[in-house]
């Protein structure tokens, strides 16, 4: 059997040298801030901290951490964690969670054998971000490899409602707003003919942004390339939903008439560009885009990455929205979706005494490893940057 990365000692607080039992189980855990550009969200919110405070766990939070989530560090304070400014004790943790990835500074501070609690986001990684954490024999968990042992994947899926709900208020602010908008409303005005929505992928934020646009009195064509989740789309949204597989005809067609455009499509490795320019040649100036798998280079070719400062291009008269990382234009909501998640699967952690138990015995914990001791264990890490694969299942008989 393997050797855990923890002593005893390291998942416990310093200051107490308590039994580990299943029912004593305490943890000194470390909530950073994010580091990444415009990101604004917090892993979590005070009433998550209360939770794990009761629990008796040790709770160190960096100053300023939920400020843009309208959070103020007193809050924190108050629901018991200890709030900290320096850097040096907060990544000496045996327990660091975050919001993005650690920058290869970070992870230089990071403990030897520590445990990471982060999105990935490895399209963004370099190879030397994961020599970084399997020299240090960190155990790395992503958020968005976490199962929920019904084949979903939560923290994606979570955060996908929210850029599918706000890819639809942000296409109706675009439509009035700006440089030569079309000038019109969603919703079912008597008398007045409905805007047309296309929306470009029946993933949960294409599904939610369907479901958000046709709520508004719109009329929505959804496409994709599975039958079968256009299938389910319709059952989850109404019999009446019109969807079809994507073709190059029918969505060109589907493109010259519609009012708002969101690309929802996301692959292993980049987006599929499915919508070409001479597909948005023919749209009608003014009709706006939203291209929400900019994140992973954008399913529209005309599309470009933007920020929150300067959000939209212009391309032909069309409007795009190109901002990667949604959800984090409304950091409450999404840092109140996070701690919902967040807060007992780090509760979860406490279950058992041994990291490999952990592990072996959550099957929803073990789903996100993704650097394990000084191993790689997701095939991607091997797909995308050459590390030789280990399965983690292996190390936990």
């Amino acid at each position: 059997m393997s050797h855990s990365p923890f002593s005893r000692e390291e998942l416990l607080p310093q200051e107490e040298k308590l039994a580990i039992t299943r029912s004593d189980s305490r943890l000194l855990i470390s909530f950073a801030k994010a580091s990444s550009l415009q990101e604004r969200r917090a892993p979590i919110s005070p009433a998550g901290v209360a939770v794990l405070v009761s629990n008796q766990h040790t709770v160190l939070v960096e100053s300023h951490l939920g400020d843009e989530a309208g959070y103020p560090d007193q809050l924190y304070a108050e629901a018991g964690a200890i709030v900290t400014a320096d850097v040096k004790e907060l990544y000496a943790a045996a327990v660091l969670v975050k919001v993005d990835p650690p920058s290869e500074e970070e992870i230089k501070r990071m403990r030897n054998g520590a445990l990471l609690v982060s999105a990935l986001q490895i399209k963004t990684r370099r190879r030397s971000f994961f020599e970084q954490l399997l020299k240090k024999n960190i155990t790395a968990i992503a958020l968005e490899y976490i199962e929920d042992g019904h084949g979903g994947y939560p923290f994606v899926e979570s955060l996908g409602e929210i850029s599918g709900t706000s890819s639809i208020l942000i296409a109706a602010e675009l439509l009035v707003s700006s440089r030569k908008a079309k000038g019109i409303l969603f919703g079912n005005i008597s008398g007045v003919k409905p805007l047309k929505t296309v929306v470009v992928g029946a993933s949960t934020t294409g599904i939610v942004a369907a479901k958000t646009a046709l709520a508004l009195g719109s009329n929505v064509e959804l496409f994709d390339v599975d039958i079968s989740r256009l299938r389910l789309a319709k059952q989850h949204i109404s019999p009446h939903l019109s969807t079809q597989l994507i073709a190059e005809t029918a969505l060109a067609e589907a493109l010259k008439q519609s009012d708002v455009v969101i690309g929802a499509l996301s692959g292993e490795r980049r987006a599929p560009v499915v919508v070409n320019k001479a597909m948005v040649d023919q749209m009608q100036e003014g009709s706006v885009i939203i291209d929400i798998s900019i994140d992973s280079g954008g399913c529209i070719e005309t599309s470009e990455l933007t920020t929150h400062d300067s959000p939209t291009t212009l391309y032909n008269g069309v409007i795009h929205y190109g901002v990667p990382n949604i959800p984090s234009r409304y950091p409450r909501s999404s840092t109140d979706a996070l701690n919902a998640l967040i807060t007992p699967f780090v509760l979860k952690l406490s279950y058992h005494s041994r990291i490999e138990d952990v592990l072996a015995k959550e099957a929803s914990i073990a789903s996100g490893v993704y650097c394990y001791k000084n191993k790689a264990t997701k095939p991607s890490l091997n797909d995308w940057f050459g590390f030789d694969y280990y399965d983690l299942k292996l190390y936990l008989i």
